[in-house]
């Protein structure tokens, strides 16, 4: 989306746009130019930069908020029509970086990954030679696995233990005492 918004900072419907385009990730692909600072020079309106270079401001653009769409032949879209125009493209990105959801996907065993359950990632503070054979290989990120030098000890009985609890105890002697009372 090539699209250029043109705003001043002394209009209160450009700074509800701007909060709004704040929030979302279309605001990567817009360009912005604040046109507070203008000369005219042989009829025709510049806009000054911060950077002091002198833009053009097309003929096009009598009121702001106006975002020019580049693609689109240079259409000019003023006030709501700039939202009417963002709406879909910001509901778009909300979803596809939801993964079409509504909301961010739980860590879980996914079927793409065929059932491995690990990072997609490296941690910041890992090398190279971490990750590697030579290094720990990435230990760090095992979750539910083990190393191959990991011994798992469950505490069992031993073989030849009787409970203290349970006796010589059966059904037929618990029905004679209960019939007995």
């Amino acid at each position: 989306m090539s699209c250029i918004l043109y705003y001043s900072n002394y209009c209160d419907n450009c700074k509800k746009l701007l909060v709004l385009l704040s929030k979302s990730s279309v605001k990567n692909d817009i360009h912005y130019i604040c046109i507070d600072k203008r000369i005219v020079r042989n009829n025709t309106t510049y806009v000054v930069l911060e950077s002091n270079q002198e833009i053009l401001l097309p003929n096009t653009i009598n009121a702001v908020p106006a975002l020019m769409i580049i693609n689109d032949n240079y259409k000019v879209l003023y006030g709501d029509n700039i939202m009417s125009f963002l709406k879909p493209v910001v509901q778009m990105a909300a979803q596809k970086a939801t993964n079409y959801n509504g909301e961010p996907s739980a860590f879980k065993f996914d079927l793409l990954s065929s059932g491995v359950v690990s990072d997609n990632f490296s941690y910041l503070d890992q090398n190279s030679d971490e990750l590697s054979a030579k290094g720990s290989g990435g230990l760090r990120q095992l979750y539910s696995y083990a190393t191959i030098d990991y011994t798992d000890k469950i505490e069992t009985p031993p073989d030849d233990y009787i409970p203290d609890k349970i006796g010589e105890i059966n059904v037929k002697n618990l029905e004679q005492e209960r019939n007995a009372i």
